[in-house]
């Protein structure tokens, strides 16, 4: 019964487990398990799917052998966004960063790596909700509106930081919007989830740990909805790529496969 359950509502089973397996570390660190989405996966990955259903997400995980431009994208448009961010904000009245603050660029790889390489932090949502759930929604969706349902669940996901204001409302448009531009690089890549692991890990490194930490106040909300709206930007120009390159709709992608065709590849 549970199993049969679990494949006819995979997606609406792994949504709350994720929740289910984050949320419990929310009153104890103030974040959610980053962790849980990708163990929500693998659960119901077991169940549907079997072993190879779980091998072939682990082979997306470590997926390296893509073009270098990805990479490049990956770790770079994160960084464009923070900083593209910082200098409107500055722009528009916010106080230019000291010295000190500015010195701490220093730290941004040590942030990097260590965002990337512990589970408990954000990268590691993205082998569920980028390899799992956007696989799944392709089956049945073109790949910038699986990656806009994907960035919905997100946005679920992350709702008792929402709630609580530990998280500020224009986090909304900008996960929305980066779930486009995740899913383009992802797809682009051939399915490799460790493309969205690198850019989330950029992300928390430049822009949580090193640009947010120097405004506070209204300039800190000014600076939320400056990225939003970068972060819009790309999404746009993310669809305009994903429309070129329509004739590459069925090739490239090597996710995991279930019983459909193979996803739609950008």
């Amino acid at each position: 019964m549970t199993r049969t359950f679990v494949r006819r509502h995979a997606l609406a089973t792994f949504v709350v487990l994720a929740c289910a397996f984050s949320w419990w570390l929310i009153p104890i660190a103030g974040n959610p398990l980053g962790a849980g989405p990708f163990l929500a996966a693998v659960v119901v990955l077991a169940v549907v799917e079997g072993r190879d259903g779980v091998i072939e997400l682990g082979k997306q995980i470590v997926r390296w052998r893509v073009r270098w431009h990805w990479y490049a994208l990956a770790l770079l448009l994160p960084a464009l966004a923070a900083v593209a961010a910082a200098v409107v904000t500055i722009r528009l009245g916010a106080p230019a960063p000291t010295d000190a603050q500015l010195s701490a660029w220093t730290e941004i790889p040590v942030s990097f790596l260590l965002v990337l390489l512990v589970p408990l932090f954000g990268p590691w949502e993205e082998p569920g909700f980028r390899g799992y759930a956007l696989t799944t929604l392709m089956e049945r969706r073109p790949v910038i509106a699986a990656g806009l349902l994907v960035g919905m669940i997100q946005v679920v996901w992350h709702l008792p930081l929402f709630l609580s204001g530990d998280i500020p409302a224009a986090d909304v448009v900008y996960i929305l919007a980066a779930g486009p531009v995740f899913a383009w690089i992802v797809v682009g890549s051939g399915g490799s989830v460790l493309m969205a692991m690198l850019m989330h890990a950029s992300s928390n490194a430049v822009s949580g740990e090193f640009v947010s930490p120097m405004f506070g106040g209204g300039d800190e909300e000014t600076l939320g909805w400056v990225r939003a709206g970068i972060w819009v930007v790309f999404a746009l120009g993310a669809v305009l790529l994903s429309r070129r390159s329509r004739d590459g709709d069925r090739a490239g992608f090597r996710g995991r496969e279930t019983g459909a065709a193979r996803r739609a590849a950008v």
